[in-house]
């Protein structure tokens, strides 16, 4: 019943609340290992965080003095509050409040349910407990994680009425303080890693909200490393460019060379002396075409201030985009998605070899003929890319 003394609807047997508050089954919560013997979140079944910060420092120290690597993700709903007080204004029967219980509730069905289907050895999922999820785990690459975050926020997507957005981080030994004596390091180490990922989700947040975007987005930033050092020497915490249709949403930290300022990305960076073109767009939702080359193995871009400019905050929110490249003559429809759907340049090859290739393709007998000749071109092109 809610205060006005009207009686709510009566909730199917399904509804994610009535098993939630409580649960407590330790077999549901979403963990592997770390944060053992923790307690549930009431309202989303997750792993309540007076637990949860009190556990992943021991869990994080140990997997990174041992040279894994480790990733951090949090999540934020877009639009909780608007979403409670237009349930408050539209439904007399259930006061708003409820609403906004019933989304978290959701989101944590949902969220234990993808947690318990992923690889991880090691790896938990929390909440700081309003209408967030934490999610750590020990990987064995970035991407997948990455991708696995993009899962869980595809399938919030279709369970809830209003969108999620993450932004997440990868931390490896280089990351570790090179003071680890006694005074609690550890849990410093971690708030300044959560520290990290907060202020990428609401830097994004804020942009999205001042240009007028879409909710749903996944963000990507890097820790500082010890010694305020500027440049990644860890590769397996770096994302990839983007290619094809993907869109990446990146903080990016200002990086000086010489008289020049650039921005380095969360991401590696391109094969070769060209560099890879990108579309970016700024926070103040201005866009131009960049090309994004490699510092010590890091991506990075033009920035138009100088380098000794001073950024505020915890760095640019950028989206980045890949640029198709136009070739010298006209590329097969086949050819072309193949080409996008493995991000290759088809300009790596020197023009008599993408004249000889093209010849072969248009001239071949049968369809399976021609689907093998793609299959060799592609295979080319990506062994020329990587040398």
């Amino acid at each position: 019943m809610d205060p006005t003394g009207k009686h709510c609807p009566k909730v199917p047997a399904h509804d994610p609340l009535v098993s939630s508050v409580p649960l407590f089954d330790p077999a549901q919560l979403p963990l592997r290992d770390w944060c053992a013997g923790s307690r549930e979140d009431a309202v989303t079944g997750l792993v309540a965080f007076p637990d949860f910060h009190s556990h992943i420092p021991r869990a994080l120290a140990s997997a990174l003095t041992s040279g894994g690597l480790v990733g951090l993700a949090i999540g934020d709903v877009d639009g909780l509050k608007g979403h409670v007080e237009q349930a408050n204004a539209t439904d007399p029967g259930c006061y708003g409040h409820l609403a906004g219980n019933k989304v978290m509730a959701r989101l944590g069905a949902v969220t234990r349910t993808w947690f318990h289907t992923q690889p991880w050895e090691s790896g938990c999922a929390a909440t700081f407990g309003g209408d967030e999820v934490i999610i750590a785990a020990a990987l064995d690459d970035a991407n997948g994680f990455h991708r696995a975050v993009t899962q869980l926020r595809d399938q919030l997507a279709d369970e809830l009425p209003v969108r999620v957005s993450f932004a997440l981080a990868f931390a490896s030994a280089e990351h570790l303080p090179a003071d680890r004596g006694a005074g609690g390091w550890k849990h410093h180490f971690t708030d300044q890693l959560l520290a990290a990922v907060d202020r990428c989700l609401f830097t994004h947040k804020a942009t999205r909200r001042a240009t007028g975007g879409e909710g749903g987005i996944i963000a990507i930033t890097q820790p500082l490393l010890v010694g305020h050092v500027s440049l990644a020497r860890d590769h397996r915490t770096l994302l990839p460019l983007p290619a094809g249709a993907e869109t990446l949403h990146v903080l990016a930290r200002p990086a000086g060379t010489g008289t020049r300022g650039m921005l380095l990305l969360p991401c590696a960076g391109p094969a070769g002396l060209r560099g890879k073109r990108l579309r970016v767009t700024f926070p103040d939702g201005t866009a131009r075409t960049a090309v994004a080359v490699s510092l010590h193995g890091q991506a990075a871009v033009p920035h138009e201030t100088a380098a000794t400019d001073a950024i505020e905050g915890p760095g640019v929110p950028l989206t980045l985009q890949p640029v198709r490249e136009k070739s010298i003559r006209g590329v097969p429809d086949d050819l072309a998605a193949a080409l996008e759907k493995e991000g290759l340049d088809w300009s790596v090859l020197p023009a008599h070899e993408q004249a000889q290739t093209l010849h072969l393709i248009t001239e071949s007998a049968t369809a399976d003929i021609r689907t093998a000749r793609i299959t060799a071109v592609i295979d080319a092109v990506a062994t020329r890319t990587r040398s």
